[in-house]
């Protein structure tokens, strides 16, 4: 039970972080990308994340911005693309998202656990 509270801490704080990246103008084109990469560390350092739960928060932030994103782009109007073409930047945004959040997880938690 320990590990699932670290972890849905872990997830809210990805998901605050990477919200608030995206706000300011002007440098939301810099922190955007970088998001999940600065949510993943920030997730990792505060629920204090071990090697299988930052795979497994990897995972499930990469489940989470590909449904979304899979979900969104093809209800915007001026997106004139096919829906198989949507969901290939959707994939593409589930392993970004993922592959970086889960990484800078995990190197965020072995920086608590070291000192």
């Amino acid at each position: 039970m320990h590990r699932a509270v670290r972890l849905i801490k872990a997830l809210i704080v990805a998901v605050l972080v990477m919200i608030l990246s995206i706000l300011p103008p002007g440098l939301h084109f810099i922190l955007g990308p970088l998001s999940p990469l600065i949510g993943g560390l920030a997730a990792g350092i505060v629920g204090r994340l071990q090697g299988g739960e930052a795979f497994v928060f990897g995972i499930i932030e990469a489940v989470a911005a590909g449904l979304t994103a899979g979900v969104l782009l093809p209800h915007l109007g001026h997106l004139t693309l096919g829906t198989a073409t949507l969901w290939f930047f959707a994939i593409i945004a589930a392993l970004y998202a993922g592959v970086l959040g889960g990484a800078a997880a995990y190197f965020g938690g072995r920086q608590v656990g070291i000192r």
